[in-house]
């Protein structure tokens, strides 16, 4: 048999092996059930959950508490249902909303930095700058602002995952994860 570490151990595991009669004892006190409150047999059927003690297994009706769903593992967020509900996205302070020109996007995206020794993070600031100024936000948002929600498009690699890395929330300015970001790629060493 198959484990899976950290889930179930075989000793958690309970064994039934009248799992079947059990069964069969469920089907038959719903039909009962049904019989006694004069409900057809081809309507819905009644939902019950079984509930095991030490002697006995008896099967409760739908108004009855029904058990508190598992704890979650974690190994379940990684998990298809949990697609939605992303952990890894930087996101600053003053989060703001705008439409991106798909012109910019392209022009950010030429040029991404990945961060390689071989590139200069200098050279990929400049050009982050020079792009910037062909996007024209909306007249409440800040050049700050504008900066932060556009730099995520020039980075990838190692340089994007750092990014990512940063806790959300945490960058308040564009001259805050300018530094941050000289700091990681260009650190004192290469002076």
């Amino acid at each position: 048999m198959l484990f899976m570490r950290g889930r179930v151990q075989p000793q958690d595991l309970l064994h039934d092996p009248e799992i079947e009669k059990i069964a069969r004892a469920n089907r038959r006190a719903v039909r009962l059930a049904r019989s006694a409150e004069g409900i057809p047999r081809n309507s819905s059927p009644i939902i019950t959950h079984p509930i095991e003690t030490e002697t006995e297994t008896k099967p409760i009706a739908m108004g009855d508490q029904p058990p508190p769903p598992p704890r979650p593992m974690m190994g379940d967020y990684g998990l298809d249902a949990n697609r939605w509900h992303l952990t890894y996205v930087f996101q600053p302070a003053n989060l703001v909303a705008f439409d991106v020109k798909s012109s910019v996007q392209q022009n950010l995206k030429e040029n991404q930095y990945d961060g390689r020794d071989d590139r200069s993070p200098h050279e990929h600031l400049s050009h982050f700058h020079e792009t910037c100024q062909f996007c024209v936000p909306p007249a409440n948002v800040t050049e700050s602002q504008k900066k932060l929600r556009l730099f995520l498009f020039t980075l990838t690699g190692r340089a994007k995952d750092w990014l990512l890395s940063i806790p959300s929330g945490t960058i308040q300015t564009w001259d805050e994860l300018e530094l941050k970001f000289l700091k990681r790629v260009f650190p004192m060493s290469k002076y």
